[in-house]
């Protein structure tokens, strides 16, 4: 009984050493979640492209292009477009660990029929959605 109280100890050691800091599952999961997800429609003017993951900044990275009628220069701004993504991101319950641990979380959104230009881009720290 000893003995398999020893290996069950020493084998719960070694899971605890092999895990993952929270850094690295944030830079894992939005890797993953790219490469199965992404691009996707989220609604008939919004595709997300793709989200990157900052450890030096521990920053979630979101980045989306904008068609048809939201495929405009000044449709998205810091009045109407960023009450909208702190009131999601305090409903959301997927991101809760990163939020419980103070990441930042930002967003782009590019023209999709004019490729590279930026439409609208925020960042949202702990203070915005805690």
């Amino acid at each position: 009984p000893i003995m398999k109280k020893l290996l069950l100890f020493a084998s719960i050691i070694m899971l605890a050493s092999c895990h993952e800091s929270l850094e690295e599952r944030a830079a894992r999961e939005v890797k993953e979640y790219t490469e199965k997800q992404c691009p996707a429609a989220i609604d008939e003017f919004t595709v997300i492209d793709s989200i990157t993951f900052d450890k030096t900044t521990n920053t979630v990275h979101s980045y989306f292009s904008l068609r048809s009628k939201a495929d405009s220069v000044g449709i998205l701004n810091d009045h109407n477009a960023r009450p909208a993504l702190i009131d999601e991101l305090k409903r959301n319950t997927n991101n809760l660990v990163y939020k419980d641990a103070g990441y930042n979380f930002a967003y782009t959104y590019h023209s999709a029929s004019r490729k590279g230009m930026i439409l609208y881009e925020t960042k949202l720290t702990a203070k915005d959605y805690k």
